[in-house]
């Protein structure tokens, strides 16, 4: 039999390096999700580079969507959650609903699917699934916790005020990893901190008006 991950010969559903990286890809994920959350800190609650705290309310730096996207309700604990159940379903063993906050269900869903690992990778069908969409979440997270110079995607740029939505660039906005200016990979204009309040209300304003039902 082979793996089903790497096609290498396997005793069951994975190869043994296989089945422990998915091991160690579990046992990091919710240390994983517990870092992500530094990148959701606005900017008024961080220090500036002279050692101060500012004053008043600011216009936060934009933080990564990817990582909004890992940390919420359909991110993470979402993945792991639908893995545990599908696991349990299959080796009809009970399966306990979800509760709690979003960090202890990533933990008890991780610690779920790892308990399960002698079956998942000699027994299970789906090991191979499971193992190769964990291994991706895992690779996600650990892009931002361990960065290096990929740049931040913030959103993309909207229409100049005055312009109907036909006239938006549409090109992705992007912060360099350690900077502090936004630019547009399309049509190259930049922003800098003192001016990020103003774009991100016109990229808040573009996302209401997408939403809003045509009359």
């Amino acid at each position: 039999m082979d793996c089903q991950l790497c096609t290498r010969p396997a005793p069951g559903r994975l190869c043994t390096p296989c089945a422990q990286r998915l091991g160690r890809h579990l046992v990091d994920l919710p240390h994983l999700y517990t870092a992500l959350g530094a990148y959701l800190r606005p900017s008024s609650q961080t220090r500036d580079r002279l050692g101060t705290t500012p004053a008043g309310p600011d216009a936060p730096l934009p933080v990564a969507e990817d990582v909004l996207d890992l940390i919420g309700p359909g991110g993470i604990v979402s993945v792991l959650e639908t893995w545990r159940e599908a696991l349990h379903q299959d080796a009809d063993i009970p399966w306990p609903a979800p509760w709690g906050d979003l960090a202890g269900r990533v933990r008890r869903a991780a610690r779920g699917l790892h308990r399960h690992l002698t079956y998942i990778r000699l027994d299970w069908s789906a090991a191979g699934d499971c193992a190769r969409e964990i291994g991706r979440l895992h690779q996600a997270a650990a892009r931002h916790v361990a960065p290096t110079d990929r740049p931040t995607l913030v959103g993309h740029h909207p229409a100049d005020p005055g312009q109907g939505p036909a006239e938006a660039c549409g090109g992705r906005l992007e912060m360099p990893h350690g900077g502090d200016t936004v630019r547009c990979t399309r049509c190259r204009a930049e922003w800098g901190p003192l001016q990020w309040l103003q774009l991100r209300r016109r990229i808040e304003h573009g996302r209401t008006a997408a939403a809003r039902p045509a009359a």
